[in-house]
């Protein structure tokens, strides 16, 4: 037999799979024991020994006067006692090294097809694992390929993600062993249970709170509490938070000395800005600081229709309403009011323009389509 080409090939998996070689060798052996069991329809007990670079199989036999019908389990009082220990008796039972034909071709054969299967249910329940605990948080992953359909796929510890065309960034770059953090928010499997791929994003505004929750201990532990978010992907991002503490101011622990604190999440969004706002139950606070470095020159809060009317001098209405209007409309998302803007100049003139002024705000998406991502054939080189 050809043991030590076996020892190194699961030395090899164990390598490769990140399995401990020891689970492998009770592999080995449950899948020797069942070969055996599929060709004579009998069920040794199995004992695999690392002798130096070699593999030692040893299967348990029981000590008869004369082997009956062949039986592969069985071993002579004559020869056991010569070979092995000449005070054995009829009944015994010794553990034997497996021979040539003990262990043939045809039992090797069905060894490493049982040992193959047994490595898939490991790895398939491994990558479970890994999705469950971290589902609905963050992991860091590396890309491995984009597919035909644009979908990108990510290669973690001991599972793999597909990232939908629908939750990737515009312009974000996605190429081949970059390596970025993914939230998983969903997995997907076959029905055989064959395959199982985590389904990420990182488009949503979870994942930026996510993202602070991991960089900072104080938001963390419940210090400092994220009381809204709202996203425009690529673009920015604001966040309202709130100190437990009194000592504890929530927007400078967050932003950092010259905002050196706050970098590293910027940098994995590439560049986003993250506006972090002081939370305040008077609303009109609370919009003027959700809205930015705007000077408001007056504001009238409708709470019948929630329409807040605010006038803003004239520079300062593009700064105020943002690029295709996003600064307004997610300061009316996290707000929770519509934001009504116009200029000083505007009002002046009393003007009857009908102008696109009132920002509502917007809901993040969160639907895929399942049949734009096919885990069936995930490509066997897709971890090299």
């Amino acid at each position: 037999m050809q043991t030590r080409a076996l020892l190194s090939a699961i030395r090899q998996l164990s390598y490769e799979k990140g399995i401990p070689l020891e689970k492998l060798i009770d592999i080995l052996s449950e899948a020797i024991s069942k070969s055996f069991k599929k060709k004579y329809k009998l069920t040794p007990n199995v004992k695999i020994e690392i002798v130096k670079d070699d593999l030692k199989i040893f299967i348990e036999k029981e000590v008869v006067k004369s082997i009956s019908d062949g039986n592969p389990l069985q071993i002579t009082l004559k020869e056991a006692q010569k070979k092995y220990d000449r005070n054995l008796k009829e009944g015994d039972k010794i553990f034997v090294e497996a021979n040539d034909k003990d262990f043939s071709r045809s039992e090797a054969i069905v060894t490493k097809q049982l040992l193959t299967q047994k490595i898939k249910e490991l790895e398939y329940q491994a990558a479970y694992e890994e999705i469950t605990k971290n589902l609905k948080s963050i992991s860091l992953g590396t890309i491995r390929k984009r597919d035909e359909k644009g979908n990108v796929w990510v290669e973690f510890e001991k599972a793999l993600g597909v990232l939908p065309i629908i939750y990737q960034v515009k312009n974000e770059p996605y190429y081949m062993n970059k390596k970025m953090f993914f939230l998983i928010i969903n997995l997907k499997e076959d029905s055989a249970k064959n395959n199982i791929v985590a389904i990420l994003n990182r488009k949503s505004p979870l994942f930026v709170k996510k993202m602070l929750e991991k960089e900072y201990n104080e938001i963390k532990e419940g210090n400092i509490e994220i009381v809204d978010i709202a996203r425009q992907a690529g673009y920015r991002t604001k966040v309202i938070v709130r100190s437990k503490l009194p000592y504890l101011d929530p927007v400078s622990t967050i932003l950092g000395p010259k905002n050196f604190r706050i970098q590293t999440i910027v940098n994995e969004l590439n560049g986003e800005r993250i506006d972090v706002i002081l939370y305040s139950e008077d609303p009109k606070i609370l919009i003027t600081r959700a809205l930015g470095n705007v000077k408001i020159l007056s504001m009238d809060l409708d709470y019948t229709n929630k329409v807040a009317k605010l006038i803003v001098p004239d520079e300062q209405l593009s700064i105020a309403i943002g690029r295709e209007g996003y600064n307004a409309k997610l300061t009316a998302t996290i707000t929770k009011w519509k934001i009504d803007i116009k200029s000083e100049s505007a009002v002046k003139r009393k003007t009857e323009e009908k102008e696109a002024t009132v920002f509502e705000g917007f809901t993040t998406i969160e639907e895929y389509n399942e049949e734009e991502i096919d885990i069936k054939n995930i490509p066997s080189d897709f971890r090299k």
